[in-house]
């Protein structure tokens, strides 16, 4: 159980980073943003040996990567953080 919901937030923290990682400006943020991705992945990593869940925590990172993509487009905005999905804005 408790492997599972870390699986489950961890991949969860990774895959939300990395939405904002690509869809924020280029900036510095943009980059804290990918290296707080990559501290959860080596703390995962360093927690958890087996292959099979080190796999998983990738496949998943990625499942919610995209589907964080859908929810987020279909809302127009990430809520928190007031950001608009790039390509959003027409000038």
């Amino acid at each position: 159980m408790r492997k599972t919901l870390m699986l489950l937030l961890c991949s969860f923290l990774a895959g939300h980073l990395l939405l904002i990682f690509s869809w924020h400006e280029f900036s510095i943020f943009r980059y804290i943003y990918s290296l707080g991705a990559l501290f959860i992945g080596i703390y995962y990593f360093k927690s958890f040996e087996s292959k099979g869940l080190r796999i998983s925590f990738v496949l998943m990172s990625l499942v919610f990567w995209v589907l964080l993509t859908v929810v987020y487009v279909a809302v127009g905005k990430i809520p928190i953080l007031n950001l608009e999905p790039p390509g959003l804005k027409v000038e």
